[in-house]
């Protein structure tokens, strides 16, 4: 049985859309999403997400603060970056880009390779929790 997904998407409704249908089709997952990078601050802090992707770069100082507060919020979240390769920022903040309108099936494979390293960073970190309690 698939394991289920935690993504978050912040961008532009249609990619959040193709992102969407995507993750539909495989099944098993939840998707919260925020239209732009003000919203996200508003996703509960609580959720539990292990990929995070985001849609078309904004301004850099944006997409540097989406990056940062990501980083900081879920810490082992991985980045997926969807834009121009000429949009892409210097600052290697993201885990993994693709370019606009991949397929679904590249799309769900970088996903998924994400969420697996998410989760083997989840792991490694409770792990060095109980070692030191």
């Amino acid at each position: 049985m698939k394991e289920t997904l935690n993504v978050l998407s912040i961008g532009a409704a249609d990619p959040c859309n193709t992102v969407h249908d995507a993750l539909f089709q495989r099944g098993h997952c939840r998707l919260s999403a925020a239209a732009n990078y003000r919203e996200l601050f508003a996703i509960p802090r609580e959720e539990n997400f292990e990929v995070a992707i985001l849609h078309r770069i904004f301004s850099p100082p944006e997409f540097r603060a989406s990056n940062e507060y990501i980083r900081r919020t879920w810490p082992c979240a991985k980045v997926l970056v969807i834009c121009t390769k000429k949009e892409i920022p210097d600052d290697p903040l993201y885990d993994e880009w693709l370019a606009p309108d991949p397929s679904q099936e590249i799309l769900i494979a970088s996903i998924e390779r994400l969420a697996i390293e998410s989760r083997s960073s989840k792991r490694r970190v409770q792990s060095y929790q109980q070692g030191r309690g």
